[in-house]
């Protein structure tokens, strides 16, 4: 392990990268905000969970945007990186690795169980979750992120700069193209419900804070609105109309077919909506903030207008 040691000398930073299109993009995010506040300076994103797992649909951000971070990989040579990755497959985490090799590192985490994916016996420094923190950016030596970093403010310093990096490609395909026909053609408000995992978690808003939502959005902002519902579950979405709300617009489209690794239309074609209904998933606040159009936002997550 001594290139890692030799490489380590100078402070280097590094990013926990895991989760879906959305989390992937919150950390690479937080990682970007680091470089662009710190010119000449990388903050390596930690590719060793997806070389090792297919989960969710792999790492998407350069397949969907064409976006290729700093890669912890590419700091060291194969053989060694080899050997990260054979800790790896014993439960170690890269700090923990790390700390096993002499080599001194920190972890800084958002307030959660971060021993799920990076168990570590070292120095940690907890912060609250979610929160906008840029002090823990100029914390020298060699520091290990942990955390999704799902908070606006990362993204808001250097808005051009996101909104140019994450740029779609041209939607191809005639059943999607027709969604964006729709999604243009008409006062459209869109919501995403998500379910699968979040149910399962616990973690899913319930229908009566959907519905509550529809109220809400449809007293403060009258008008013939065309709410095109995006979800993980659109059977079940179908099923509980009335409970969700939904009957209170003018016409209802359900967007349907973006599953297995083309959930990034879902994303795509909610960017392109008027006016906005957050719940409280990474995927559905991801939309908002690459939606620098719309006219109109209401967050069911805090009641936030």
């Amino acid at each position: 392990m001594e290139k890692i040691q030799e490489r380590c000398k100078r402070d280097l930073k590094i990013q926990f990268l895991n989760g879906g299109l959305a989390n992937q993009a919150f950390q690479y995010i937080f990682a970007r905000y680091y470089e662009l506040s710190h010119p000449g300076e990388c903050m390596y994103m930690d590719d060793s969970y997806f070389a090792l797992h297919t989960v969710h649909n792999g790492y998407e951000l350069e397949k969907v945007f064409g976006i290729r971070p700093h890669m912890l990989s590419s700091c060291f040579d194969e053989a060694v990186w080899n050997a990260v990755l054979e800790g790896r497959k014993q439960g170690k985490s890269v700090p923990q690795i790390f700390c096993e090799n002499q080599i001194e590192i920190q972890m800084i985490t958002e307030a959660g169980n971060y021993s799920d994916f990076n168990p570590f016996e070292g120095e940690i420094f907890r912060i609250p979750n979610k929160g906008y923190y840029p002090e823990i950016l100029d914390v020298s030596g060699n520091i290990y992120y942990h955390g999704y970093w799902i908070n606006k403010s990362w993204f808001e310093r250097y808005p051009d700069v996101f909104l140019r990096e994450f740029t779609f490609p041209e939607i191809t395909d005639e059943k999607n193209r027709g969604y964006l026909r729709q999604i243009e053609a008409s006062s459209s408000v869109c919501v995403h419900v998500r379910r699968g995992d979040y149910v399962t978690l616990g973690w899913n808003l319930d229908m009566e804070t959907y519905r509550q939502g529809m109220e809400i959005f449809v007293r403060q902002v009258p008008g013939p609105w065309h709410l095109f519902v995006f979800s993980d579950d659109i059977p079940w979405c179908r099923l509980h109309e009335q409970e969700l709300g939904f009957g209170g617009f003018a016409d209802i489209t359900y967007v349907e077919g973006n599953m297995h690794g083309k959930n990034y239309l879902d994303l795509q074609l909610m960017t392109r909506c008027k006016a906005m209904i957050v719940s409280n998933s990474a995927f559905s606040y991801l939309a908002a903030l690459l939606n620098p159009n719309r006219a109109y936002t209401l967050n069911l997550s805090d009641r936030i207008l």
